[in-house]
């Protein structure tokens, strides 16, 4: 589990189910991540998915934590991070939270904690995420984070229907340990 001064970032459990339900069933939320809006049964069937997959050790393990609210011990949100090549430490992440929580900050908290521990816990070197180019406040969180817009790849992937394009921004760790000196 990750502490952060609001948050608790921990493996998720099926007792979440009805918390992602409420976010995860509303299209807008979903617009730029590769599932649906899920139905109740498409939220368990992932969320057992998820609950298998609880560490990141090997090159193509993921986790996925649930971002959830100290002062109301509710789901609201989740982020996730994968091994992408284990032999030169790189990995990716991402995140979805419940609108009723967003614009105060905690996407910026979880992602700065879920970096910080891929840095210093799991000993990556290198982390990077991937933006539809069409989502601009996931943009400026990853600028917020520190992290530098490495490339744009224009049409890169038929996405729900239609030809989107894809920020992608990274950062190192020692980046990141600079970058965070100042904080």
């Amino acid at each position: 589990m990750i502490e952060t001064k609001r948050l608790l970032l921990r493996p998720l459990e099926l007792s979440d189910e009805e918390d992602l339900l409420e976010y995860q069933s509303i299209p807008e939320v979903v617009r730029y991540i590769p599932w649906p809006e899920r139905t109740p049964e498409q939220v368990h069937e992932a969320l057992l998915k998820a609950i298998s997959q609880n560490d990141v050790v090997n090159e193509g393990d993921w986790i996925v934590l649930a971002i959830v609210s100290k002062e109301s011990k509710k789901v609201i949100g989740q982020l996730n991070l994968s091994i992408k090549n284990s032999v030169n430490k790189y990995g990716e992440f991402g995140y979805v939270i419940n609108p009723k929580f967003s614009g105060v900050g905690y996407v910026h908290e979880a992602c700065k904690a879920l970096i910080n521990w891929a840095f210093t816990v799991k000993d990556f070197n290198r982390l990077a995420t991937c933006i539809d180019t069409r989502n601009l406040p996931s943009r400026k969180v990853s600028e917020n984070l520190g992290m530098r817009l490495e490339a744009t790849h224009i049409e890169d992937e038929m996405f729900k229907g239609e030809w989107t394009s894809s920020f992608v921004y990274a950062i190192l760790k020692r980046e990141w340990q600079e970058f965070n000196e100042t904080d």
